[in-house]
């Protein structure tokens, strides 16, 4: 049943034009992330001919470091807009009363979207990857496969926890409003609670600065282990209780 609701939400997001658009961000920056690192310079130096601007030549690491900050930002913002509200608006419109009056298990609807967009920005994230790779290696002798790679792991570990605090706060939501405030809550929380270093290596956000740290200095699996490891918890956490309370919630 979970694979055939998986399969409804794939057409869903056909239908909406949705799959389009998170497909095209993926794939624009794992393009355009490479051809940016290697002109940026003569960018910059071209911003004025009176000062002498001295830029160091561009490398893959620049290629994979602009890469992850596009991941991080314009990607990330675009994955919680399509999906902060897959189970929220779904009450709004009264239509996840119908869908359960028909028989099907809560949980396994929950889990059915957590499961697809898990696997749907699983999939674009590697096509990315070797998008990137690929043209790295043409515009930049030497490309390290490894090190980019593994970095890549780590955001993959990171959007795992991000999609499940889509899906509570989706889950809790009654509508995209109060999921997107619920989202924004625990997010700036976490923000400010990464700022101690204490805390900082079981902070699931911790893992968006250990991928570019490894671009720069080199994969060092010890530095994430806690963090992998909390961010796991924490995400198999909130996709369970937001399945519980979306159990006990009156549906019209």
């Amino acid at each position: 049943m979970v694979f055939k609701l998986m399969k409804k939400e794939f057409i869903e997001f056909r239908k909406t034009g949705k799959l389009i658009a998170i497909i095209v961000t993926f794939l624009l920056f794992s393009i355009l992330s490479p051809i940016t690192a290697k002109i940026m310079p003569e960018m910059i130096k071209s911003i004025s001919s009176e000062i002498t601007i001295i830029v160091p030549p561009p490398t893959w690491k620049d290629a994979f470091l602009q890469f992850f900050k596009n991941l991080n930002q314009i990607v990330f913002l675009i994955v919680v807009l399509l999906f902060i509200g897959s189970i929220a608006e779904e009450k709004n419109r009264r239509t996840a009363g119908l869908i359960v009056s028909k028989g099907i298990d809560r949980r396994e609807w929950v889990l059915a979207k957590f499961l697809f967009q898990i696997s749907l920005v699983f999939v674009l994230t590697i096509v990315s990857f070797f998008l990137c790779y690929y043209y790295s290696a043409i515009l930049f002798p030497y490309t390290e496969f490894g090190t980019s790679l593994q970095s890549c792991l780590l955001f993959l570990f990171y959007m795992t926890f991000i999609i499940s605090l889509t899906i509570f706060s989706s889950s809790v939501g009654n509508n995209i409003i109060q999921a997107g405030g619920i989202f924004i809550a625990i997010f700036i929380i976490l923000g400010i609670l990464n700022m101690f270093p204490s805390i900082k290596a079981y902070n699931p956000i911790y893992l968006s600065s250990l991928e570019n740290q490894w671009i720069v200095s080199g994969v060092d699996w010890s530095s994430s282990i806690k963090t992998i490891i909390s961010s796991v918890i924490l995400s198999t956490l909130l996709v369970s209780v937001g399945v519980y309370l979306f159990n006990f919630q009156e549906l019209e």
